[in-house]
């Protein structure tokens, strides 16, 4: 009987072992069913990738100067001109309207105002401003998460204003010239040119689409241009949750202006490297 016993376990423990070679054998080289795949990178570690990238490529490039024109961009006027104005208002209410131009012209109107006499020098050469643009808090935040994304691409940034300012103190520089003056503090300052303009749009998160043009300050070379919406990446699916109809899709909330500003200064950073190498 013991025997019999015994014959029967070995025989049990045999049929195991084959069924477990045969599952084994079934297993293998397929991929395990249960196991979910990988979340699709967030907008934070595909900024944290684009940054590492840039980093890289940007120290290559021996860490080229970069002056932020926000909403700004370089005019094509060689330089400043000015309107020279003087206003004579007679007794009666009649008034004398004289402009005189650099060019030596002078144009001559009439119209009724208080008596007085006025005279004044105005620029008459735009300095390269858009009118158009975001709400100034907003565009504070957007231009905070812009320069914030590319510092930490380890950008070297110039301050417009403050090298204008330093080159006019510079001997021999027509201050009242800020065409040539701003030309001037380019040259000795900055190595590259990042132009960032807004225009109205509708569809665009933050109501705006953004254009991105970077150029090489010396040779005038186009480095990179973005045109863009400033959308983040999506994270994935959202999670499910009750619904009126039952469980549905968590929509994603819409970025915040410093995500739209950042997600700019990303893209730029990507074409940036994609034409350095």
């Amino acid at each position: 009987m013991g025997g019999k016993t015994g014959r029967a376990a070995m025989l049990i423990v045999a049929m195991l072992g084959a069924d477990m070679a045969l599952a084994q054998q079934y297993r293998e080289n397929m991929p395990e069913v249960l196991r979910a795949p990988p979340p699709p990178p967030g907008a934070a570690q595909m900024g944290a990738a684009t940054a590492g990238a840039f980093r890289a490529a940007y120290a290559r490039r021996k860490s080229p100067r970069m002056v932020i024109f926000w909403n700004r961009q370089l005019t094509d006027s060689l330089s400043t001109s000015y309107e020279e104005w003087s206003r004579f208002t007679l007794v009666d209410g009649r008034a004398v309207d004289k402009t005189y131009y650099d060019d030596g012209s002078v144009v001559t109107g009439a119209r009724v105002v208080d008596a007085e006499l006025r005279s004044g020098r105005a620029a008459a050469t735009a300095d390269g401003a858009r009118a158009t643009g975001l709400p100034e808090r907003a565009d504070w935040r957007a231009a905070q998460g812009f320069n914030r994304a590319l510092l930490a691409g380890g950008a070297r940034l110039i301050d417009r204003t403050l090298i204008m300012r330093s080159t006019a103190l510079q001997k021999g520089v027509d201050r009242g010239d800020t065409q040539a003056v701003e030309m001037s503090a380019l040259m000795g300052k900055a190595d590259l040119l990042v132009e960032v303009l807004q225009t109205p749009d509708p569809g665009a998160p933050s109501g705006y689409t953004f254009r991105v043009d970077v150029k090489d300050i010396r040779s005038g070379t186009l480095l990179a241009t973005v045109v863009t919406q400033g959308v983040p990446p999506s994270g994935g699916p959202g999670r499910f949750v009750a619904g009126p109809n039952g469980y549905e899709r968590e929509r994603p909330l819409p970025p915040t202006i410093d995500q739209v500003g950042a997600r700019v200064a990303s893209e730029i950073m990507q074409a940036l490297v994609a034409n350095w190498g």
